[in-house]
């Protein structure tokens, strides 16, 4: 019985508009966490302040990068109509995939760390001054996971590849 497959241009397509949104998130998100700041009983609080954020700092770069560096491939595959190498690409969107998704978690716990080391320091009366810090600081974190969605759903995409490559 026939697996039904998407057309190698519907697949190529597909992988350039999710290639497009996942750098898209992982740029906003990466902007979101290195401007946010807040001031706290002295001095500013930063990402970099905890090693959490700077380890999701690091993720979503390279992410980016990778999102940024295969979009231009995909560009070059369609119009080339070449497949590329999909064996790279399915396992290297699984790295990503990983990565992103090490890099949405480090975000939420970091922050959960943040809320809970304030309320204990300084008692919950403190928590609304960290109100923004902690929202933009979770949506950062929203949007790399939502990235991390969208590679896993190109792995899927390049999964149908190899299954086109082995007949």
């Amino acid at each position: 019985m026939a697996v039904s497959m998407l057309s190698p241009t519907t697949t190529r397509i597909a992988t350039l508009a999710l290639r497009v949104l996942t750098a898209i998130l992982l740029f906003a998100s990466l902007i979101i966490l290195l401007t946010n700041t807040q001031q706290f009983q002295g001095p500013t609080l930063h990402f970099y302040d905890r090693v959490g954020y700077s380890y999701a700092a690091v993720g979503i770069f390279l992410g980016l990068a990778y999102s940024i560096y295969q979009t231009v491939c995909a560009v070059i595959r369609i119009k080339k109509g070449s497949e590329g190498n999909v064996i790279f690409d399915f396992y290297a969107e699984k790295v990503v995939s990983n990565l992103l998704v090490t890099a949405a978690v480090a975000g939420f716990v970091t922050t959960g760390q943040l809320v809970d080391d304030v309320a204990r320091q300084h008692g919950p009366s403190k928590l609304p001054l960290l109100e923004r810090f902690v929202s933009l600081s979770n949506s950062s974190s929203g949007f790399v996971l939502v990235g991390c969605i969208f590679s896993s759903m190109l792995s899927v995409l390049f999964s149908y590849g190899l299954a086109r490559d082995d007949d």
